[in-house]
């Protein structure tokens, strides 16, 4: 142990730019005049803000009611309307929700609507906010090794309000890095320090820009399992959601109250199978479970139970590769879908299943 406090101390002593035998390292490279970090604070700080959730529950056997506050995150003022972007995890157990900000303000916020695959979620307030929104950036123009830095409330709102941490960007488009999402959203992985509490916060490059959304890492406790197995730390492994993908779902929520993605009116299931469609047996895909009527998957004539395989060529597996290709598309954009089909137009099972390729147009469609 003495061993390893002393490697400690001494990695620490060098970081510190101080040699073993007393010979300054020069700090130029660390600290310059043109440091942004402290105006960038100082510039987005303001229209960051703590997101408070509170949630009710009744209890069947006593039949009390009790309120309590559990959860929440951070929030990003983004238009002078009251509006704030935030994740939608951070909200969505919440009865109500308050947005809080240092001197212990709180305003009553209304959740005006989410997308829930993306994990964006906007809030309302009604008071006017003592704060310019925080500048729209692209995320499209981030770099690998980009400076970036991240403000929210970690782990306490009253001691740790509006930390900013900082790093550069460690990955782009790692689209499959969160496992429980249900559609594949191009994420921006970065080495900053995110904890819980950062959730809905700013991420923004070195013009001050908010460029991403904060809302996970990989964390993992180091040990060992009951069989005796080691356990992996993983460290400095956090992730946005890009500011290209939330700021469009944001503007639609603030212009209509809701989001809609452009779709062609089917419903899909996936399934297992072999790669390659057999006589009896489905290929690994997406199977369609409904048919919209006089929708454009329906006009392109798909039909329940055909196997979706390939999108423009791409072979597909399941929803999240199928999301990979078709969210990247815009309404009334045309694509190829091949599909396995064994049943005809009447739903008897085909002699010969038929391997075809159809033209679809994205709509938007109630």
């Amino acid at each position: 142990m003495k061993r390893i406090l002393a490697a400690i101390l001494v990695l620490l002593f060098a970081l510190s730019g101080v040699s073993a035998i007393g010979e300054t390292v020069s700090k130029d490279i660390i600290l310059t005049p043109q440091n942004p970090l402290p105006e960038i604070f100082e510039m987005v700080s303001p229209a960051v803000a703590v997101v408070a959730c509170t949630t009710t529950v009744w209890d069947s056997k006593t039949g009390h009611v009790d309120t309590f506050e559990e959860g929440g995150g951070s929030c990003v003022y983004v238009d002078k309307g009251g509006y704030f972007i935030t994740n939608y995890h951070v909200i969505a157990e919440a009865d109500e929700v308050e947005i809080r900000t240092e001197d212990e303000t709180a305003y009553a916020a209304e959740v005006v609507g989410y997308d829930e695959a993306a994990d964006i979620a906007v809030l309302k307030i009604e008071e006017e906010f003592d704060a310019e929104p925080v500048k729209i950036g692209s995320s499209s123009d981030l770099k690998v090794g980009e400076m970036i830095a991240v403000i929210g409330t970690p782990v306490s709102a009253e001691a740790l309000y509006n930390t900013l941490t900082t790093g550069i960007v460690s990955g782009l488009d790692r689209n499959n890095a969160d496992y429980e999402s249900t559609r594949a959203i191009d994420l921006i992985q970065v080495d900053a320090a995110i904890n819980p509490g950062n959730s809905g916060g700013a991420l923004v490059n070195a013009k001050g820009e908010l460029v991403g959304i904060p809302f996970m890492k990989y964390m993992v406790y180091f040990g060992e399992t009951p069989e005796g197995e080691e356990l992996i730390v993983y460290e400095g492994i956090s992730f946005a959601v890009p500011i290209d993908t939330a700021w469009p779902i944001a503007q639609s929520i603030i212009k209509n109250g809701v989001y809609n993605r452009p779709r062609f009116g089917v419903s899909v299931l996936d399934i297992d199978g072999p790669e390659e469609p057999l006589k009896n047996y489905p290929p690994k895909g997406l199977q369609i479970v409904e048919v919209e009527k006089n929708g454009s998957g329906w006009k392109a004539g798909l039909r329940v139970n055909d196997v979706i395989t390939h999108v423009n060529g791409e072979r597909v597996y399941n929803f999240r590769d199928y999301t990979k290709f078709v969210d990247k598309l815009e309404a009334g954009e045309a694509f190829e879908i091949t599909i396995a089909r064994y049943d005809d137009e009447n739903g008897e099972k085909l002699k010969k299943f038929e391997v075809l390729t159809l033209k679809v147009v994205l709509k938007m469609m109630d």
